[in-house]
């Protein structure tokens, strides 16, 4: 913990940018697919909202801002509220430098008269950076793991969408018959594309208890026969129906192709209409499908990879960090979700906050698929080893999808790595949060 120390150090105040009249609140958002132009709006009306409390909202964002950020935490110098989980949150959860969440969640939901913030959130959506009953972010938007294709496409083939794992396997079969390419893959992108389908079918195959032992930290869960198994299904649908040179293509380039109709499907995040608007061309039907089981599987296929995504967090050495949660509070609301929903394509985090006619026909199929799932997974390992996500599990789901190494290879090397991480890191580990077969209909 030495070392942490001495990067966190306290030495470096933040300045004070109050007026003598106004106090600024600095909020500082990452600029990615979804832009801060809604952000920026929310913080104006927040600001009009309270301009008798003297108090201003300043935000801003940028591509590049985990870069931006990283000197000034350092420095203890900070913005009031952050929103970019791609800085190494449980590394500045470890090292005491955020404030956890745990008042606000207890205040009123903005819009809802009966519950409070915390219990408005969708079921495990508070999990990923929870400590010691501490949440330390909280999610902006619900991130889910689905399978995309085109309406029309499919009634122009009489293909349906399928309902087990052998169904899809036709499926593709037939559009590879056609002369379709069956699936789209943003290659170059892999260690987070290839990997969301290689964790969902590890779920598939064998339950959340596979997944309980890959966040438990087990020793030798890649290396599980359920998540062995995932991985030979995975390494197969590559190679025979992934659309060929799809390893050398960015995220953006491999959508293109799918949008252009030159594959079938394409497995993504609920962000893909929102990224690629300008490129879908009329009269076609995005829609979505969750990826099916097999009834032989232990897994129940009505459970969706998902997680929060865009988390909010506050330093510890914020200078008005009342008002920073309580504007985060009224980011991630039932008031401001339909508004979310319609001008960014969004999905709340906050159980039922997003009706269906807020959203377009391609997000609200992920929302029907959200409505009737039975709850969400996710892995923690590449949130809190973040060099072992770069240095061992890139390169090992890209080796296992160009066919270089056999699954057992690639699930000792993942095994093999976090036991490494485990061995070399200076920081506590925090308990994992684990899911109980029995409450989503599956046996252990």
């Amino acid at each position: 913990m030495a070392l942490i120390g001495v990067l966190f150090s306290d030495a470096v105040r933040r300045r004070d940018t109050d007026t003598d009249d106004v106090k600024i609140i600095e909020v500082a958002v990452f600029k990615g697919a979804y832009g801060i132009e809604w952000h920026q709006r929310m913080a104006q009306r927040f600001n009009d909202e309270n301009k008798d409390r003297k108090i201003r909202i300043e935000l801003w964002g940028d591509p590049r801002l985990a870069n931006i950020l990283k000197p000034r935490l350092l420095r203890g110098n900070p913005p009031d509220l952050i929103l970019d989980e791609r800085l190494p949150l449980w590394l500045l959860i470890a090292a005491d430098k955020l404030t956890p969440f745990t008042e606000a969640l207890k205040q009123p939901a903005l819009g809802d008269t009966t519950h409070t913030w915390g219990e408005r959130y969708s079921p495990g959506m508070l999990n990923m950076f929870k400590s010691d009953g501490e949440v330390y972010a909280v999610p902006a938007a619900f991130g889910a793991w689905t399978c995309w294709y085109d309406g029309k496409l499919f009634r122009e083939h009489g293909w349906t969408v399928p309902q087990t794992w052998d169904e899809f396997l036709n499926l593709c079969a037939a559009s590879k018959a056609q002369g379709i390419a069956p699936i789209a893959l943003q290659g170059k992108n892999a260690y987070y594309y290839a990997w969301s389908t290689y964790i969902t079918l590890v779920q598939r195959v064998g339950g959340v208890e596979a997944i309980n032992r890959i966040n438990a930290l087990e020793p030798d869960a890649f290396s599980h026969p359920d998540a062995l198994e995932a991985a030979r299904l995975f390494q197969d649908l590559v190679a025979d129906y992934y659309q060929p040179g799809a390893l050398a293509m960015t995220h953006t380039e491999a959508q293109l192709q799918f949008i252009k109709g030159n594959t079938a499907m394409i497995f993504c995040g609920i962000w893909l209409e929102n990224e690629m608007r300008e490129t879908i061309p009329k009269g076609f039907e995005l829609r979505s499908f969750d990826i099916p089981g097999d009834p032989k599987w232990k897994g129940n296929d009505a459970m969706v990879n998902g997680q929060g995504m865009e988390f909010l967090f506050v330093p510890k050495d914020a200078q008005h960090p009342d008002v920073a949660f309580e504007f985060a509070r009224y980011l991630v609301s039932p008031q401001n979700a339909p508004d979310m929903a319609k001008s960014i394509g969004v999905i709340s985090p906050l159980h039922h906050a997003t009706p269906a006619n807020s959203v377009s026909p391609a997000l609200g199929s992920v929302v029907d698929i959200i409505n009737e799932s039975k709850g969400i997974f996710n892995v923690r390992p590449y949130m809190l080893f973040p060099a072992w996500k770069s240095q061992v599990m890139s390169a090992a789901i890209q080796d296992l999808c160009r066919g270089s190494v056999t699954p057992e290879q690639f699930a000792r090397t993942l095994d093999d790595g976090i036991a490494q991480a485990i061995a070399m890191t200076d920081r506590p580990i925090p308990k994992a949060v684990l899911l109980n077969p029995a409450d989503y209909g599956e046996s252990p």
